[in-house]
């Protein structure tokens, strides 16, 4: 089952064992203000996957102008700030893979952007698949499915060469 994260839920926890910068913010205020404000703004930050009422999985987006400002790696060849939404996670646990849960959420967040007026979704990736942990490099695998293409001139993060920025015009 896939579940709208709410404003509650970041407020007070998620649930574990699902490892996320945005669990337990609530003692990083600025986090805290910056997700009410994205809340107010577009009113989603993202999905929660559950299998059996266990916590499966997760996908946080935000917009790209808050992104930026706290740092997150973006494609520096477009400046929409205001129409591109950016994932800052992807995680679906080991034995919950493979069931279809990140092409589910993927799909949820294509149409919310398209309800939102958004029109550009980017994501820092590794081209490979995704280990077994919960904590890791985002694979890119799901994403190729819904077209996203790699931009190759784009590094997701500085000390990891192998991740790139993909994206998807809606």
């Amino acid at each position: 089952m896939i579940r709208k994260i709410t404003r509650d839920m970041i407020l007070n926890g998620l649930g574990r064992p699902v490892p996320c910068c945005m669990f337990d913010i609530t003692s990083r205020t600025f986090q805290c203000d910056m997700w009410s404000q994205i809340f107010d703004e577009i009113g989603c930050i993202g999905y929660s996957a559950y299998e059996d009422d266990k916590p499966a999985g997760q996908l946080i987006f935000l917009p790209k102008k808050y992104a930026r400002r706290i740092g997150l790696s973006t494609c520096p060849t477009n400046e929409r700030l205001d129409t591109t939404i950016l994932v800052g996670c992807l995680a679906i646990s080991g034995e919950y893979r493979n069931k279809g849960l990140a092409s589910t959420m993927i799909r949820e967040l294509i149409d919310f952007c398209e309800s939102a007026g958004f029109n550009r979704i980017e994501v820092g990736v590794c081209d490979k698949p995704a280990g077994n942990n919960w904590v890791e490099q985002i694979s890119f695998l799901p994403f190729r499915k819904f077209g996203f293409v790699l931009d190759e001139t784009a590094r997701a993060h500085e000390f990891k060469p192998e991740e790139l920025m993909c994206y998807l015009n809606l």
